[in-house]
Order: structure tokens, then C-alpha cells, then sequence
């Protein structure tokens, strides 16, 4: 039987990167027959119970070391792990838990991680001196690759695959539907366009011009508006401003819900207008029009993978221009549909790459 260790920002309510330990498990499963998983995560309880694996608090250094002397792989396991933006330790402890792995003489594999920023050269020469030891790196985009390059990996395993949410599967939508009529959308039949902000680009900007497009779009195109928050202990605040600023009835979800309640929420979307990166991936697996608004380059890259335009910096945000894009959007919905599906249905052919790399490092 094999044993897989899979490190990640697991177990902090994140939405997104829940969906990544969704995906890498679900891929797992199917490629691996009585794979034994144990995620390392910060409510342990949590994840045993949602992911139906072994788990282990992330910040036990003994139980750590444990589990990955014990393990065939350790996979460090999607998102962007690997940057110092947010802060500096987290890059430290992810690449110590890799380190780890090496020591132990343990097959390592970075799993369709996004790379970056990492700014400061002390993480740099850290983040080269692991990677060019661990067995196997596969890449979500072409500009992870880039930074690697710009560092100095000497590493000769590197892939570009996609992001694992991709992987996730289509979910029913019937679910998503009951959720939003009781969330107080009477009239489905009308479009519905979703705003997934991002509590920590809270700006009166943003506030002022969701709040002026929400009013908008319901006067002048008769639409359903629908807030959903990612990361609930984030996103909530921004939401709050909103909901109080516009004159128009939306609807605002303040739930919890899982990946699969929210892919099905999503798939009874017209359009997604997106801040948070797994919201718009989320879109991209149920098929429905994008329009990404930036707050950093892995916005960007992704939509950049699609072959899709991000359409504006979060700084850059403005009324007339918004309003024109979503108006937009929905005359051409169909259209973008078809080409959306082509090109998701590439990205799930790539992903599936990871998991032939691990049946071989298992072998």
C-alpha cells in the first residue's frame, strides 16, 4: 500500500485551497488503488472529517517528521505556497517541511504549485537550494516557470501543468439552485451575475463602484446580483459595506459551504465577475463567462492560460468600464461558453500528468 504525505494551507477555512486538497485526493483515488493520504493541517479534526483521510497538526514538528519517515512521497501540494508576499514565514515553513522529505531520502514532489513573488533574496537562495533537490515540479503556469528560471532551479524535472482545481468535477446544479432560492432569489430565469470580492482588497474604490454596477445592472438589465464569499472569515467585511451602500434587493451569502455546494451555486450563474483566484476557476470547471478583476500576477497567469484577458488591476476599478464588460458578457455568454469548455478540457488532459509522475515515483 502506498503512503502519500501531502503538505498545503489546509484547514484554515479557505475555500480554495480546500478545493486543491479536494482535487489532489479525488485524482489520488482514482490513479492509486488504497493509497493512504495524511494531510498535514491546522484543525486536523476538520479535514479528517471533510476529506475522509489521516490527518496531522501542521505545526507538530515530531508528528511530522513522523508521518514523512513512514511515507513512499510527500507531495507539497498546490496554490502558492512558495512566495513571501503575504509572509515570510510561510515560505520558510513550507520549504522546511520539503526539506524534511529530502533529509529522510523521501521521493518529493511539488505539485502544480504557482511560484511567486518571492522578493527577498535570503527566500530566493533557500527556495533554489530545495528545489533543485526534490524529484519531480510541476508548475500551474508558464510565469511559475519563469521565476524558477530568474532564480536559478537547475532542476531538469519541471512541468507546467494547471492549477488542481480544474480537475474538480462537474457538479449538479440543482443543489446550487435550491441554495439560492432560499437565499431569496425568486426568479431564476433571469440572468444571474455573481461578484467573489476579496476581503482584504476592501477599498472605498471598490466599495463604491460594486455598490454603483450592483444598482446598475438591476435597473437597466434586470438581473439577479448574488455576493459569495471564498474565505468567509475574510470576505464578510466587504460584503457588509456593500449590502448596506445599494438601493437594489442582491442576495449576499454568508454560509459555509463546500466545494461541491459551491461549484453547484456557480453553475447557475450566467457570469462570474472574480477577484478570488479559485472562483474563477471554479467557473471554469462549470462552464460559466468569466471576468477577472486583479489583485496579483496569479490572476493573470491563469486567466493568461485560458487565453483570456484579466479585465482590470483592482486599483483600476471603475463604473462606466465594468458595467460595459458585464452588459458584454451576457450578449456573447454562448459563444464564450464553447470556447471555455475547449479550453478547460485541455487543461484537465495536463493535469493528469501529475498523477502519472507519481505513479512513477512510486514504482
Amino acid at each position: 500500500m502506498s503512503k502519500i504525505v501531502i503538505s498545503g494551507y489546509y484547514g484554515f477555512n479557505n475555500l480554495g485551497d480546500e478545493s486543491i486538497l479536494t482535487a489532489i485526493i479525488s485524482n489520488l483515488k482514482d490513479r492509486i488503488e488504497g493509497v493512504e493520504i495524511t494531510v498535514l493541517s491546522q484543525e486536523p479534526k476538520f479535514t479528517i472529517s471533510k476529506h475522509h483521510v489521516h490527518a496531522i497538526d501542521r505545526r507538530n514538528v515530531f508528528k511530522i517528521i513522523d508521518e514523512i519517515r513512514k511515507s513512499d512521497l510527500l507531495i507539497s501540494g498546490g496554490g502558492s505556497l512558495l512566495q513571501d508576499v503575504t509572509s515570510f514565514r510561510s515560505i520558510i515553513y513550507y520549504l522546511g517541511v520539503i526539506g524534511i522529505g529530502i533529509l529522510l531520502n523521501k521521493k518529493v514532489m511539488i505539485y502544480s504549485q504557482g511560484m511567486g513573488p518571492i522578493n527577498r533574496p535570503i527566500n530566493r537562495w533557500f527556495t533554489k537550494l530545495v528545489l533543485d533537490k526534490v524529484d519531480y515540479i510541476t508548475l500551474r503556469d508558464h510565469k511559475s516557470e519563469n521565476l524558477l528560471k530568474e532564480i536559478n532551479v537547475i532542476n531538469e524535472n519541471i512541468i507546467i501543468t494547471a492549477d488542481p482545481v480544474i480537475g474538480l468535477k462537474k457538479a449538479d446544479i440543482e443543489l446550487g439552485r435550491e441554495i439560492l432560492i432560499k437565499a431569496g432569489i425568486k426568479d431564476l430565469s433571469k440572468p444571474t451575475i455573481c461578484f467573489a470580492l476579496r476581503g482584504r482588497d476592501k477599498t472605498q474604490n471598490t466599495i463604491n463602484v460594486i455598490s454603483k454596477v450592483t444598482d446598475r445592472i438591476i435597473n437597466e438589465m434586470d438581473v439577479n446580483v448574488v455576493f459569495i464569499p471564498f474565505h468567509l472569515g475574510e470576505d464578510i467585511n466587504i460584503l457588509d459595506d456593500i449590502e448596506k451602500k445599494i438601493e437594489n434587493k442582491a442576495v449576499f451569502l454568508r454560509d459555509k459551504y463546500n466545494v461541491e455546494e459551491m461549484l453547484s451555486i456557480i453553475g447557475n450563474l450566467d457570469l462570474l465577475i472574480g477577484i478570488r483566484l479559485h472562483s474563477l476557476i471554479f467557473g471554469a470547471v462549470m462552464n460559466i463567462p468569466l471576468t477577472a478583476i486583479s489583485y496579483d500576477p496569479k490572476i493573470n497567469n491563469f486567466m493568461e492560460f485560458i487565453e483570456e484577458l484579466v479585465y482590470c488591476h483592482i486599483n483600476d476599478l471603475e463604473e462606466e468600464g465594468l458595467f460595459n464588460e458585464i452588459k458584454d458578457k451576457l450578449v456573447k455568454e454562448e459563444e464564450y461558453k464553447l470556447e471555455l469548455h475547449n479550453k478547460v478540457n485541455e487543461l484537465k488532459k495536463r493535469l493528469s500528468i501529475n498523477e502519472d509522475i507519481i505513479l512513477r515515483l512510486l514504482q
